[in-house]
């Protein structure tokens, strides 16, 4: 059997795409725990052969969409789809905010969009547009709490509790939107006006 000789230069450019790819499943595989913690589903990673249907009636802040109801510390949660979905804009952008910078954080939630948008069946729909503004808000309150939890020096178990626990707040106070049918898109900036020139249009 043949070996494959590793020169340097080949090991520098293996370790330059999978560093990267590792990083961001890290960062996929922290918001599906997260989800799974406070919402009772996971929707990124499967950590159930049978999530959770949202087989209940639906709240007004859910726009029609069905809920289940989740127990999280003697509270009880009306979950959705479009509330997870928040919530994995904010705490992912927070993360990776506060460990490599807010530009990072931009740049690498920035090409999230753009795979959604050219592989997703519904990329170029009026819908996935609209969400899309919704999204990339989220983003950025995302970065804006990693960066205050990174200027605090907050680190390890104390970071990710504060990131949590300010994502959660800003969920609850409405500075996160829950739901793209919020009559707060509207009014968002284009994903041109926020960087991601290209994005289809509907």
């Amino acid at each position: 059997m043949r070996m494959i000789k590793l020169t340097p230069l080949k090991v520098i450019c293996i370790a330059a795409i999978v560093a990267p790819a590792l990083y961001v499943f890290s960062i996929v595989w922290r918001v599906s725990c997260a989800e799974q913690d406070l919402f009772g589903r996971s929707c990124l990673v499967p950590f159930s052969l049978r999530p959770r249907s949202y087989n209940k009636a639906p709240v007004s802040e859910s726009y029609g969409d069905g809920t289940f109801v989740f127990n999280r510390n003697g509270q009880q949660i009306f979950v959705y789809k479009q509330l997870i979905n928040g919530f994995q804009h904010t705490y992912g952008s927070a993360l990776v905010a506060h460990e490599l910078g807010r530009k990072p954080a931009e740049l690498l939630f920035a090409l999230n969009e753009y795979v959604e948008a050219y592989l997703c069946r519904d990329g170029f729909t009026k819908y996935h547009f609209i969400d899309t503004k919704k999204d990339l808000a989220n983003n950025k309150i995302g970065r804006q709490i990693g960066y205050e939890t990174r200027r605090e020096r907050l680190l390890g178990t104390k970071a990710n509790k504060h990131i949590i626990d300010t994502v959660l707040i800003a969920m609850n106070n409405g500075t996160v939107i829950n739901h793209y049918l919020n009559s707060r898109v509207q009014s968002l900036p284009s994903p041109d006006q926020c960087g991601c020139l290209g994005l289809p249009h509907p």
